[in-house]
């Protein structure tokens, strides 16, 4: 829900509300956002602001300007090669595993968290992710953003404002790992019920405020694709 901005550097508090929104799924890819005069009424600030907020995503690669049409969220797919942090990994020996092993010690700290502190709010985010997810499937039109929106909204859900961040930096990595991994090797394995299943397990755990019951669950989803990763060299 977006909030009105009141405070010191507006644009940016513009621009991570808007980043947040497409990272938890709200906007989904390919939608259209809001046009410049929405967002203006929308935040109360002037269209100056909203320009310097939508120039930032672009920059980021999580939306695009269709000339007459409007705004749309990026299917991350589309956007690695505007990734900062890939680019500064760019000539570094490192593998998907090696991504996997850093996204399983975030993340089950993640669910751990969210077990004991998720809101019916975050709960109802999580739910939409899950859902999302198995229509795409049944659809055959898989985006990358809904996966990760279903992990970005366990990281919100944790309401540790260190565990957000270094989620939000990871972003980037983490898109290009489950991006590769899908593309690659996932999708011809036919393991989404496994992991629509794996998903279902990790919800419950938090809903049912177990943490102990959720970090399991995050690890054997995260541990699932880590042993496939290195079973097949990636």
């Amino acid at each position: 829900m977006i909030k009105p901005v009141k405070h010191r550097n507006i644009a940016d508090q513009v621009f991570e509300q808007l980043r947040d929104m497409i990272y938890r799924g709200e906007i989904g890819a390919g939608e259209r956002m809001m046009s410049e005069r929405d967002m203006s009424a929308s935040f109360k600030v002037g269209r100056p602001t909203i320009r310097s907020a939508v120039q930032r995503l672009t920059d980021q690669g999580l939306v695009e300007s269709r000339r007459g049409v409007g705004l749309f969220v990026l299917d991350q797919d589309r956007a690695l090669e505007k990734r900062p942090l890939l680019q500064a990994l760019n000539g570094e020996t490192y593998s998907i595993a090696d991504i996997q092993e850093i996204r399983m010690a975030l993340e089950m700290k993640s669910a751990e968290l969210a077990a004991r502190r998720a809101t019916d709010e975050d709960h109802r985010l999580i739910k939409k992710g899950i859902e999302r997810m198995k229509k795409e499937r049944i659809e055959h039109e898989i985006h990358i953003n809904t996966d990760i929106s279903f992990h970005m909204n366990i990281a919100y859900a944790s309401k540790n404002v260190v565990q957000i961040h270094l989620m939000k930096s990871f972003y980037e990595v983490q898109t290009y790992a489950m991006s590769y991994s899908y593309n690659n090797l996932l999708e011809s394995l036919q393991i989404d019920q496994l992991i629509d299943r794996q998903h279902d397990e990790i919800f419950a755990a938090i809903v049912n405020h177990d943490p102990i019951r959720a970090r399991q669950a995050m690890e054997t989803h995260i541990g699932t694709i880590l042993e496939i990763c290195l079973e097949h060299g990636l």
